[in-house]
């Protein structure tokens, strides 16, 4: 009955760490005790894990500040968008992919950009203007090595 009431114990203990565990993952990248304000969404394609990360320039522009690092945001754009591309069966970020995006806003006008490569961040980003409100189509042609693959996600701005 001791050991019982021991590993209820334990199981208790364990599952009051995993909501600060996500927390403290969530909390990642904040600026000032405050979490970004950042859209996130996965797409599963051919093998990889494709994380969009969408952020107005104001948020891109703090975190960019708290990192210390000298970046601008690129002048008529409104919002950065990052990928993460990410091996599904090791789960390490491809860093040598080549990337273009092409978003498409409400009205059906086209932006198209090669995303540039952050090897320290282990991301790709570009700068768009997404200054419409209604939904985008963010789309993505990407190569690994010989293999091409597409991905894509939709976007609302409010």
């Amino acid at each position: 009955m001791k050991k019982l009431i021991l590993t209820l114990l334990a199981v208790a203990v364990a599952l009051g760490l995993v909501p600060s565990i996500s927390l403290a993952q969530h909390q990642h990248g904040a600026t000032k005790g405050e979490a970004m304000k950042m859209d996130t969404k996965e797409v599963l394609v051919e093998g990889v894990k494709v994380v969009f990360q969408i952020m107005t320039n104001e948020e891109h522009k703090k975190m960019l500040v708290d990192m210390k690092m000298k970046e601008e945001p690129e002048a008529g754009t409104t919002h950065n968008i990052a990928v993460t591309l990410v091996d599904e069966k090791s789960h390490k970020e491809v860093t040598s992919a080549e990337i273009s995006m092409k978003v498409i806003d409400p009205a059906d006008k086209s932006q198209i950009k090669a995303l540039n490569a952050d090897t320290m961040m282990k991301y790709y980003n570009a700068y768009f203007n997404l200054s419409q409100k209604g939904k985008y189509q963010v789309l993505i042609a990407f190569k690994i090595g010989d293999k091409k693959s597409n991905a894509g996600i939709y976007y609302e701005v409010k």
